[in-house]
């Protein structure tokens, strides 16, 4: 019953939003386009403001990892294949995983599928969502429950502001 609690409040969270973009992302009120481009962090063919308390390592072409040592925490970034529908992904993500719970949220306009295994104290999540034409998998594996909203919300804030870069 605790973990449907902590699951229910989780997918509130979610659902309701926090307003907290410009707070979580490093932003120091300017416009100077050297500024932007200088904290942008890439992955594959698109880019997002670097985050606060994270420190972002490519992994590979298409995946980032962003690591917030103070809370143990590592969120992957991957832009994923477009040749599927971002729905059928999930769907078939869903299928052949062992998921707790499923959702479909309205993120800013943006169709977001989250997937949650539970555990005890602690829950994998993982978020796709289509973006410009880009398919994205956001993941993190055991994110405590004491972090949740933190996560969450570092989750929002990447949608909201990744995007494609300009090919000039």
């Amino acid at each position: 019953m605790k973990r449907l609690y902590a699951l229910l409040i989780i997918l509130i969270v979610i659902y309701i939003g926090i307003n907290s973009f410009s707070l979580i992302f490093n932003d120091n009120g300017t416009n100077d386009a050297d500024d932007v481009n200088e904290s942008m962090i890439t992955v594959g063919a698109s880019s997002l403001p670097e985050i606060e308390n994270f420190t972002d390592n490519t992994l590979n072409d298409t995946t980032i990892s962003l690591v917030d040592s103070n809370k143990n925490m590592t969120i992957l970034v991957s832009e994923i294949d477009n040749s599927q529908s971002i729905s059928d992904i999930f769907n078939n993500f869903v299928s052949s995983n062992d998921i707790s719970s499923t959702q479909t949220i309205n993120q800013n306009g943006v169709t977001t599928y989250l997937a949650y295994s539970s555990g005890s104290d602690s829950y994998n999540a993982d978020i796709f969502f289509n973006k410009n034409g880009q398919n994205y998998c956001i993941s993190g594996d055991n994110i405590l429950s004491s972090d949740s909203d933190y996560f969450i919300n570092h989750c929002k804030g990447i949608i909201d502001a990744i995007s494609i870069n300009s090919t000039s």
